[in-house]
């Protein structure tokens, strides 16, 4: 027992990686967990658009306690709507409407409009805090506000629905890491194991070359991520009533571009490690780093700010954005175009570097 023992302590000790990735991984997950929920820099002020329409004293007061809780920027109401519905870089943009301050100090009642992105909950219900911040803080000031002449209309400017269920919210970003999970560690797996049992050498007999046989492991990995994904989301909308959109085409096709990312990413993990041994530390690397980045997990609003700039730079970025497309705002085709685009060329950069590592990997042997 105790040379059974010394010998398996041996084996794994030897694989320098191997030892390096067991230890960095939960490190760098703790460290990627804690910054992102705990974090002590808020980063900047969410960002308000507001229409003031009315340039009068009521509405110059709401937006000045307004500034000291969010980014306040005063523009045109096609410009507000364009940063809330096309840009989605706000979740809400407030309009004043004109004789606001009128109709206030006349006693009349007032409607403000509130032009919301549903699809951006989070951001969505502090702006709502906002509001409510500035009715406190206006009451502080002893100015004669009161919720029976100020009411709120809410107006959602990207879809159909005024409120996302948190299912909706919640189900997509796991059921995609779910899908990185199996299909990153099957692709990369499976071509360490035809190597592992010798059965790479025997199919290379045949004259089609290292890369095609690789290509075609890679291909037939991406048809069960897509039926896998396809199964989940199905499940998704119901058991939980989560909107797979109005675009059944738009949403094949999404699916097929994100799916062919992972696998390609599986393929760089398969050519980065050189033993089996290191693909489970390596592969988790990336998981956690990719879902944590991405928005798989949380709302890459409520990130650091140094973790939203990066955010960009992974493709499970462009698949939440389009997955929030068609499922959270309910758009079609034309919303995936840009996704769908990122994912496909990052997934051919990707799958092209993991080949070469790979093919230098058994070159060296």
């Amino acid at each position: 027992m105790l040379a059974i023992f010394k010998k398996d302590l041996r084996i794994f000790l030897r694989d320098r990686w191997a030892v390096v990735f067991s230890v960095l991984v939960p490190i760098l997950v703790v460290t990627v967990i804690a910054e992102a929920l705990f974090h002590k820099d808020s980063g900047p002020k969410l960002l308000v658009p507001v229409v003031n329409d009315d340039q009068g004293p009521v509405a110059s007061t709401f937006i000045k306690l307004l500034r000291e809780h969010a980014d306040v920027r005063e523009m045109s109401r096609a410009d507000a709507e364009r940063l809330v519905r096309d840009e989605n870089k706000a979740p809400a943009a407030i309009v004043f409407p004109p004789h606001l301050s009128k109709s206030y100090l006349q006693g009349k009642s007032t409607e403000i409009e509130l032009l919301t992105d549903p699809a951006a909950r989070t951001d969505l219900e502090a702006v709502k805090v906002f509001l409510l911040l500035m009715d406190r803080d206006a009451a502080a000031l002893a100015d004669p506000f009161t919720e029976d002449k100020i009411t709120l209309k809410e107006e959602n400017i990207t879809g159909n629905r005024i409120s996302i269920t948190s299912f909706e919210q919640n189900v997509p970003g796991f059921s995609l890491m779910f899908v990185l999970l199996a299909v990153m560690f099957t692709t990369s797996a499976n071509i360490h194991n035809e190597r592992g049992w010798g059965t790479l050498g025997r199919l290379l007999i045949a004259p089609c070359g290292l890369a095609p046989l690789l290509i075609g492991k890679v291909l037939a990995r991406l048809v069960v991520g897509v039926l896998q994904m396809l199964l989940l989301f199905l499940w998704g909308h119901w058991m939980f009533k989560v909107s797979l959109g109005s675009s059944p085409v738009a949403f094949v096709l999404l699916t097929i571009a994100t799916v062919f990312a992972i696998v390609s990413m599986g393929m760089l993990i398969a050519g980065l490690a050189r033993t089996r041994e290191q693909l489970l530390p390596l592969g988790l690397t990336f998981v956690m780093v990719l879902s944590a980045l991405g928005g798989l997990w949380w709302p890459q609003s409520i990130q650091p700010l140094w973790m939203t700039r990066l955010g960009p730079a992974v493709f499970t970025t462009w698949a939440m954005r389009g997955l929030d497309d068609l499922i959270l705002r309910d758009r079609g085709l034309a919303a995936i175009r840009v996704p769908c685009a990122v994912l496909i060329l990052s997934g051919a950069a990707t799958l092209a570097l993991g080949l070469l590592l790979f093919s230098r990997q058994r070159t060296a042997r």
